[in-house]
């Protein structure tokens, strides 16, 4: 009779292996009991010889997308007015820049919208206030910023500059294979050092990050000390960094 099955499969002994109910072999109770390299043990214990790294590549790419905000500010005795004056306003403005609007070179969004009351010194309202918002954007920098700069009865408001989506996705291939070369680079490195024959890859995650855009923020205060429009809006397009990262882990070998 093979030692294990003078184990006796009582239930008593099953308790103190951690286990519930009757095994089908008890072999397997004698293994559990005695800590034996089961794969069921094996679960949750970390994998011997894996190295996790990381690895980045960049580029730096001219922006070539505008967002310019424009808006409009009104005050009145009521609400009702001042609504008035904003959907008028708006609705000139939007006459204005649809019949130069192009698909990807000259766009047109609405922003926001808000009416709220003034409030006197006795705590009572006194008036009604508020403000509309366009988003004028597109990669022709030159013409959104000049049609922003003569809205009638709007003023420039926010300007941002970034990476367009075509620019971003046309250089991320070649971005995405320099970090993935410098991953391999380093995981050969790692098996130099500490003295392997080679790995194997057991994950891998691969990320790209454009920083977003900047805004502006001198634009706004002219806006809000009653600038009704900017004769001239000079736009300088900087440079973003496009970067992609390759992380994972490697088992030596």
């Amino acid at each position: 009779m093979p030692f294990a099955r003078m184990i006796p499969r009582t239930p008593a002994v099953l308790a103190r292996c951690g286990l519930r109910g009757a095994l089908s072999s008890s072999a397997v109770v004698w293994a559990l009991c005695l800590g034996a390299p089961l794969p069921l043990l094996a679960q949750g214990v970390p994998e011997a010889n894996v190295v996790h790294l990381s690895a980045q590549a960049e580029q730096r790419l001219p922006q070539d997308w505008i967002t310019v905000t424009v808006a409009v500010r009104h005050q009145a005795p009521d609400a009702a007015a001042v609504q008035a004056h904003l959907r008028r306003t708006l609705d000139q403005a939007l006459a204005h820049i649809r019949p130069r609007e192009r698909a990807g070179r000259l766009e047109v969004a609405s922003g926001g919208f808000q009416v709220q009351p003034r409030y006197g010194r006795d705590g009572q309202i006194s008036g009604w206030q508020g403000g509309a918002e366009l988003l004028l954007r597109g990669r022709d920098v030159a013409a959104v910023a000049a049609l922003a700069a003569e809205l009638p009865g709007m003023a420039v408001t926010g300007l941002q500059m970034s990476l367009s989506r075509e620019a971003a996705r046309q250089a991320e291939a070649a971005v995405r294979a320099q970090a993935i070369d410098a991953f391999r680079q380093q995981a050969a490195e790692v098996v130099r050092a500490f003295g392997f024959q080679g790995y194997e890859l057991r994950e891998v995650h691969v990320g790209t990050q454009t920083p977003g855009p900047e805004p502006r923020p001198l634009l706004r205060a002219m806006a809000a000390n009653g600038a009704e429009a900017v004769p001239a809006l000079p736009v300088e397009p900087g440079q973003a960094v496009l970067q992609v990262t390759v992380s994972g882990a490697v088992r030596l070998k």
